[in-house]
């Protein structure tokens, strides 16, 4: 069993959602609508100055399904190069 995790803008949630589907990822995962932070991109603290936030997708899943969320988050990236997305597996 692997943990994924998916920090990217707010903005792109649907996007991502979208690709996964696509993808034919189970639509199965955990997510935290709020998250502040600072990357290799511009910081989202939410505040007046940085206004923009982040969110965080938790998927577990078996490592068949993680090539799958690979392939879905590269085609976001693809669309979007200019927004930092991470993608962790633990």
């Amino acid at each position: 069993m692997k943990r994924v995790e998916i920090v990217a803008a707010q903005a792109i949630q649907q996007d991502i959602i979208d690709a996964l589907a696509l993808k034919e990822v189970p639509a199965h995962y955990t997510l935290i609508p709020t998250a502040f932070g600072k990357g290799c991109t511009d910081p989202k603290l939410g505040d007046s100055v940085w206004p923009e936030e982040n969110f965080i997708m938790i998927i577990y899943c078996e490592q068949p399904v993680v090539y799958r969320i690979a392939e879905a988050i590269e085609l976001v990236k693809q669309k979007y190069d200019h927004e930092g997305i991470g993608f962790f597996i633990m």
